[in-house]
Formats: structure tokens, sequence, C-alpha cells
């Protein structure tokens, strides 16, 4: 009777085996809508699935470099995708993954792509990737994607179709923002902050009750506000990149509204959490973005200011924070 009850459980984990097997051989993403051309869809599973399997195979392996065919990626987002490894190794949990999939300007996108990042905090993970594709269906760009609730609500806000094809360069413009500091990318940094661009930064610093110090409140801490050039900004976050293993940083509660005389400017105003093992607060950030170069959008100005105003309170009311009417345009 025991050798009986062996054998069905062994019989038990080779189905499973088998299962598994057979789940990666037919892979695990899969495109539901959007793109009528048999072939390019296929083309794109078999790329995505092709890109998770050798994730988790250099995962498994604790591979300190992650190495993407150039059959299935460009080389810039090859390059992309092997610095979000140095800052961290990801793994694609187990799931069956289905995405609509977006044209742009370019090509085509996809969104939703589950990822696990080693090096980030307990509860923090689990990220999703946006990947976009070039025409023949080779994958050209990887990013931290937004929430696809929100995606979907600031696309429903569009106001005619330039609004609209403004607001996905817009998102695109975000994720990507967003993902070069996780993946420490000054070259891409560089190139989206206008040589003129207003920036200010801030940081929360801890001090003793009762410290005279002159600076904002927030309890027991102080908010240090700087102004930098780009030069100055980008020379001090370039330090912060070699002193930081892995900088998590996530945007929330994003909202994007077009000036009301100029309709190549934009405010995106977001709730940013940054997280390193050194240091990490909340606040809420500002961009303005020019799109007077359709094709190289700029950031001319950005703010940081923080979660909680000078008596420890949230701040809730939008006048609060900064917004397109806080700052003068002169052209």
């Amino acid at each position: 009777m025991k050798r009986i009850i062996i054998t069905r459980i062994w019989m038990v984990i080779l189905m499973l085996m088998a299962s598994t097997m057979m789940a990666s051989a037919d892979g695990l993403f899969s495109i539901v809508e959007g793109i009528p051309d048999g072939k390019l869809k296929t083309t794109m599973e078999s790329n995505v699935n092709a890109m998770m399997e050798t994730i988790n195979a250099a995962a498994n392996e604790g591979a300190k470099s992650l190495k993407m065919s150039k059959d299935i990626f460009t080389s810039e987002a090859a390059k992309e995708i092997g610095l979000m490894w140095k800052s961290s190794a990801m793994i694609c949990p187990p799931a069956n993954i289905k995405s609509k999939c977006l044209k742009t300007r370019d090509g085509y996108q996809v969104r939703g792509i589950p990822v696990d990042l080693k090096e980030a905090a307990e509860g923090e993970a689990r990220q999703e990737l946006t990947i976009d594709f070039n025409t023949l269906g080779k994958i050209s760009g990887v990013s931290i994607a937004m929430d696809m609730h929100r995606y979907d609500q600031i696309m429903a806000e569009k106001s005619s179709d330039i609004d609209y094809a403004r607001r996905q360069v817009i998102v695109d413009f975000v994720e990507n923002f967003r993902t070069a500091y996780n993946r420490k990318d000054l070259k891409l940094l560089t190139s989206v902050y206008s040589d003129k661009a207003l920036i200010i930064t801030g940081k929360v610093i801890s001090e003793k009750p009762n410290s005279d110090i002159d600076r904002m409140t927030l309890n027991n801490n102080k908010v240090v506000y700087i102004k930098q050039t780009k030069q100055e900004y980008l020379r001090n976050l370039s330090n912060v990149f070699k002193t930081t293993k892995f900088i998590n940083v996530k945007f929330e509660d994003i909202d994007v509204v077009q000036h009301p005389k100029y309709d190549d400017i934009y405010g995106v105003t977001l709730k940013q959490y940054w997280h390193t093992n050194r240091y990490k607060d909340e606040g809420y950030l500002f961009l303005m973005i020019d799109f007077r170069d359709a094709d190289n959008p700029l950031i001319q100005v950005r703010t940081w200011q923080p979660y909680l105003n000078k008596q420890g309170q949230v701040i809730t009311k939008k006048e609060d924070v900064y917004h397109l009417g806080s700052f003068r345009i002169v052209r």
C-alpha cells in the first residue's frame, strides 16, 4: 500500500512538471486585442515570453548581468533592461498574462507585465513593466509602468486627437523618467531636462525637538529646499547613483493638465516615493513639460515639496501644490 501511495505521489509530481514545461513552451504572455496582424502578434508574444524566460533563468543562476538576444531586443532596449538588472535583479512570477496592444507613434506597446525586484524593500518588490515594440515586433523599450487604471483615466481626459497623442507621449515620458532613476540612467535624464530648467529639490532631515534652525517644520523633521541648475542637479544625482546600490522611485496620483493659453505646455503633478537603503521620503513632484519640439519634449520646471505641510498635516488641496499657474511663461 505504501509503495502505491509513493508511486501516485511521483505520478502527480511528474504531471505537474510536464504541465509546467508545457506552459513554458506555450508561453505565459498573450495579446488579446489591438493588433490584427497575426504574424506580428505572434512575434511580439514570442519576444515577451523569451524575455521573461531569460530573466528567470538569469535570476536562478544568480547572474550579475543580463544578456538579451539581438533577435528580440533592439540595442537600446537591451541596454535599458541591462541597467535595470545591474541596479536590481528581478524575476517574472508565474502568471498567465493577457494584455491589450496599444498603437504608438513608433510602433506598439503592451502594459502590465509583473516583475519582482530583488533589491526593493519588503512590500515594494512587485512592479509592472511597460514594453514597447518597433514595427517589426522587436522589443524597443522597457520601463516601469504606472497603474493601468490611472493610465486609462489620463487618456480619457483628452480634449482632442492631438491632446490624446501628447498624453500618450507624456505617459511614456513619465514612465521612462521614473525608470531612469531606478536604472541610474544619467544619459536619459540629461536629455529630458532643458538646459535652462528650473529645478527645486528638497530633503527631509530629522532634527531634535525645539531646534532653533529656521526651516520648515514637519513635526520633528526639517525640509531643506535647494534651487539648482541642470548641471548642478545632474552632478549631485551622479554622486547619489555612485554611492547607492538601489533606488526605488514610485509615482502615484498622477495628474496631467494642458496649459489654458499655451497648448504645447503641460503640467504633470504626482506623488513620489523615494526609497534607498540610506534615505527615504514622500513628496509631490511637479513637472512642466514643453512640447514645442514634439519629438523631443523637455522638462522646463521640476519642483519637489513634502507630502506634509509645515504643520505636519497631509497636503490635500491642489492649490497648495505647485502647478502650471505657479509659474509665469514668457515667450
